[in-house]
């Protein structure tokens, strides 16, 4: 009999063993889905091979040249093209040491810290497995809320303006300046993520941290398991990283400080920033509360006539975006839009635009015409690159206008535009667009034409109720002596440390997304080169200026199984994140006959971002898939 009992009780419990992995099998194992191990292990092999070439050192910079035989090995032009890259990488290596020598005489800011000695604080890594499919039962959840952050004295006190001329003053303002907020989940039980979009230029991961550390208490009572700040990156906003409120004066004062061994402030707004703090630790909280049940859906339509890239070559994403939360309550529906275009267009003084009038940029004015449809409106920047903007000749239609003017008319129809993405036409015409609008501006312009005429509607699809969100936190050593002479001098915001052979290191993060099973987001903290996400003769040794492929393939070629979006600017502000082998402080290309120039690398946080951050995204992936 007792035998019998064992045997039953040893069933019994093979039973229940069984019901608790098939009530988790949706959040199996990851089994190398994309094949990423090897891509992994190559780009690894590479930057060991390399690490002498990037690791300068603070007070010991020294020349590192390029070998004669690797470049004209490595390079796949003719004899012309493989001289003018040489010549190129050699004036390249010189002018760093140049930098580098100059930079070495600045003495160290005491405010960097010992990497032994960094403890990471306030970072949320999200949900700790993921689904594969929906638990049953589950159904979307989504909150929205919104805040200006415009401080309570504006107007009476300077406010320095961020993303064109340094030292430039406001006092005034065209429209407002707002943080976006949604807090989000699947109804798993796993956890609610955050996430916070602010029309500025850019925000250092030591704020978003700051934001985090408000929310912490918050976050911990009520299952928040990601929080993340990204920006809109309008060049015409406040100044949130202090690198444009960097004076003589502040550069002086710096340098003192290094001298006397004093702590450092950054010339950011202090004022100002505690605004955005709590503003945006407030709208996380309300959006949280607003949660409620609905469904998702997807959509994507091509908009190429309104992006160009001032670059060359020139290589863009050509899609919209589309994500629309439906609550079953019935009430106000919420419209999450992504693509890439630099918000530049009022920052910039010219002869007909004053240049210092603060303004969210189109980003407002789309707002605007989503609000008025009655949806909410969130705007997630894409890869944008150095230069990818706002192409404004197709809203412009030929009317004479100033460029705030065209800022307005732009804005105003991207969102006309992500409202009739899944109509027709002739829906487009009776329920979308301004008739007003449309009537004024063809009396005014022969050339007018309108926005839906020969649209063609694309198809939206309902996606099930699954969320999965990760980031990986990372060191990387900066070895632009550009960027290290602005930590330095305490110019930005940004985390800094020091390695144990003296390298300046910031700390970042990287994330990945998955919106239903088959739309997924490259998350990254800078502006990521669009060749990087879909391709682009910049990724090969023939159209590089180093003649060298890059060391991975697109990541659409990867990752090839969904859609593949990317939220640029989150978390972070690390500049432009370009192809290793097209990097550049100043980049030459002789390719076909055709010499080209761009300086995308001056912005840079140094020469091996791109396979850095891509490294840790694919990490991140295949702990997961």
């Amino acid at each position: 009999m007792a035998k019998k009992l064992r045997a039953l009780i040893a069933v019994l419990l093979c039973v229940c063993l069984t019901l608790g992995v098939m009530s988790t099998a949706a959040a199996k194992a990851p089994v190398d889905t994309y094949g990423l191990d090897r891509y992994i292990e190559k780009a690894l092999a590479e930057k060991e091979e390399i690490k002498d070439t990037i690791n300068l050192g603070i007070n010991k910079p020294k020349p590192v040249f390029p070998k004669i035989d690797d470049v004209l090995s490595d390079h796949t032009g003719n004899a012309l093209t493989k001289l003018i890259s040489a010549l190129w990488q050699y004036l390249e290596a010189f002018l760093n040491y140049i930098v580098a020598s100059i930079y070495g005489i600045i003495p160290k800011n005491n405010n960097w810290v010992d990497i032994d000695d960094y403890v990471s604080e306030n970072f949320y890594a999200g949900h700790s497995e993921f689904l594969d499919a929906p638990i049953e039962g589950s159904v979307w959840r989504l909150g929205y809320s919104q805040k200006s952050l415009i401080p309570d004295d504006f107007g009476k006190r300077p406010y320095i303006m961020g993303g064109y001329d340094i030292g430039k003053v406001t006092y005034s303002t065209y429209d407002d300046i707002k943080v976006r907020t949604i807090c989000i989940d699947d109804g798993s039980g796993r956890g609610v993520s955050a996430f916070a979009v602010i029309d500025t230029v850019g925000f250092a991961n030591t704020d978003v941290r700051k934001i985090r550390e408000l929310l912490k208490d918050f976050a911990r009572e009520n299952n928040i398991v990601s929080i993340n700040i990204g920006v809109t990156h309008t060049h015409s906003g406040f100044d949130t990283q202090g690198i444009w409120a960097a004076q003589p004066e502040q550069i002086v004062k710096a340098v003192s400080a290094n001298l006397k061994g004093e702590k450092l402030d950054t010339s950011v707004d202090k004022h100002l920033l505690e605004v955005i703090y709590t503003r945006t630790a407030a709208s996380i909280r309300e959006a949280f509360y607003n949660m409620e049940e609905g469904e998702m859906y997807f959509a994507k339509k091509n908009a190429a006539g309104y992006f160009s890239d001032k670059s060359d070559p020139s290589i863009f994403i050509e899609d919209i975006y589309r994500f629309r939360f439906a609550p079953f309550s019935g009430g106000k529906q919420t419209i999450i839009a992504n693509f890439g275009a630099h918000p530049e267009t009022v920052g910039l003084k010219t002869d007909d635009n004053p240049g210092d009038v603060l303004s969210a940029d189109f980003v407002y004015y789309t707002e605007q015409v989503i609000n008025k449809a009655g949806y909410n409106f969130m705007y997630f920047q894409g890869a944008i690159g150095s230069l990818i903007s706002a192409n404004r000749f197709l809203s412009n239609d030929g009317l004479r206008l100033n460029r705030y003017e065209q800022t307005v008319r732009y804005g105003e129809e991207i969102g006309y535009f992500i409202l009739g993405m899944s109509l027709t036409e002739e829906e487009c015409r009776t329920q979308v667009a301004d008739a007003r609008r449309e009537s004024e501006g063809m009396s005014q312009s022969d050339s007018y034409t309108l926005w839906y005429e020969g649209w063609v509607p694309v198809s939206e699809r309902k996606l099930p109720p699954v969320f999965n969100v990760a980031f990986k936190e990372f060191t990387y050593i900066l070895d632009n002596p550009l960027i290290v002479t602005v930590g330095k001098l305490g110019m930005a915001n940004n985390i800094m440390l020091l390695d144990k052979d003296n390298n300046i290191c910031t700390v970042t993060e990287v994330g990945f997304i998955e919106f239903g099973t088959d739309v997924k987001v490259v998350v990254m903290p800078g502006e990521t080169a669009p060749e990087l996400i879909i391709g682009g003769s910049t990724l090969t040794a023939e159209g590089s200026a180093r003649g060298k492929d890059f060391v991975y393939p697109a990541l659409v070629r990867m990752i090839d199984d969904c859609d593949l979006l990317t939220f640029n600017v989150m978390n972070d502000s690390v500049g432009y994140i370009v192809p290793d082998n097209d990097y550049g402080i100043a980049t030459l290309r002789y390719i076909d006959g055709e010499l080209t120039y761009n300086a995308d690398g001056v912005l840079s946080f140094g020469s091996t971002a791109a396979s850095t951050f891509i490294t840790e995204f694919l990490t991140l992936v295949r702990e997961f898939r």
